[in-house]
């Protein structure tokens, strides 16, 4: 997120890493990294420094009440805790409480994660990773995929059809009223009653590929978003980090975002796995991933908001995501 909000105080944070890994922290620095949660560097008296996340257990795709959002994420991090346990080192798993715990409360709203800090850099999510780096990303999803049974009956299952939709349908049905939200309100109705016919058959053509890659194989383990952004260089080593969407899904919700359908980095992955990529899956997610955003975007805009850095980012993206969400759906 590009500002931590207002109501998020250093003291509240400092406090928690005390009461719960016993560090003494000195300085924290807010990033501006990453989107719908919140991170800081936080730097031991000795210098050591960790990295922080605060998570937002309410609305998005977590699920509209905190106690949704609390169960899910501590399932996530028992999840890739588990993954990395059983020998996979490129699982950036958090660093356990004092008692064991993945991760704590920070207030009825949020809950604080703590990981070790690593030197390195991760990419950016439109960036096309160089071919050496694609294909270490299929092993990478290839090993993911098969350890699914260790954490087969722990794991979330994540659905192809996101929780989000169901507001995105209300919105187009709240057009004919003025939205009172906050600034962004009334620009995003007037921009969704101008795209309706778009995002309706963009619905339509979603709901018809859905129906067809649910036949195209049993669910893996998937980590959910292995886009760019989320794979971290280190030295020599790759990583894969925020794992907070890792459930049970098809393989192609990882592979959209690795490779494209009938590409080599699909048939290294087939020989690999001896599975089969599903071009319809492969189609279903990426419109998938359009319309999320995009309905992600357009709650935002309905409910109470402010303008700043981050309402502000959602707003330049909302046409962009309109555009692509139109493309591929037009497509085949």
């Amino acid at each position: 997120m590009k500002a931590a909000p207002a109501d998020i105080k250093d003291s509240g944070i400092v406090a928690a890493l005390a009461g719960h890994w016993a560090l003494a922290i000195t300085e924290l620095s807010y990033l501006a990294v990453g989107f719908g949660d919140h991170h800081w560097i936080a730097t031991e008296a000795g210098g050591r420094r960790w990295f922080v996340t605060v998570a937002e257990l309410s609305g998005g795709w977590r699920g509209a009440a905190p106690e949704q959002g609390w169960a899910d994420l501590q399932g996530a991090m028992h999840t890739v805790i588990a993954l990395r346990d059983v020998g996979l080192e490129f699982a950036l798993a958090p660093m356990p409480t004092g008692d064991g715990r993945p991760l704590v409360r920070l207030d009825s709203e949020r809950a604080v994660i703590l990981f070790s800090y690593l030197e390195g850099t991760a990419g950016a999510f439109n960036q096309r990773l160089p071919e050496h780096e694609r294909r270490a990303l299929i092993e990478m999803l290839a090993r993911l995929h098969g350890t699914t049974a260790v954490v087969r009956d722990t794991a979330a299952d994540r659905d192809l059809t996101p929780a989000s939709l169901p507001g995105l349908r209300a919105a187009l049905d709240d057009l004919q009223r003025p939205w009172a939200g906050g600034p962004y309100s009334e620009p995003a109705r007037q921009f969704l009653a101008g795209r309706t016919a778009d995002i309706l058959a963009g619905l339509e053509r979603y709901a018809d590929l859905v129906k067809e890659a649910a036949a195209s194989g049993p669910p893996v383990i998937t980590h959910g978003e292995p886009h760019p952004g989320n794979v971290f260089r280190s030295g020599s080593r790759l990583f894969l980090i925020d794992w907070d969407t890792v459930g049970l899904a098809l393989p192609e919700r990882d592979l959209v975002h690795v490779a494209d359908a009938g590409s080599p980095e699909t048939a290294l992955y087939s020989e690999l796995t001896g599975r089969a990529v599903s071009d319809v899956a492969m189609a279903a997610y990426k419109l998938r991933w359009q319309l999320d955003d995009l309905a992600l975007n357009v709650a935002e805009f309905r409910s109470s908001h402010a303008d700043d850095a981050n309402t502000a980012a959602m707003w330049a993206d909302l046409p962009g995501l309109a555009d692509d969400m139109t493309r591929l759906a037009s497509a085949g």
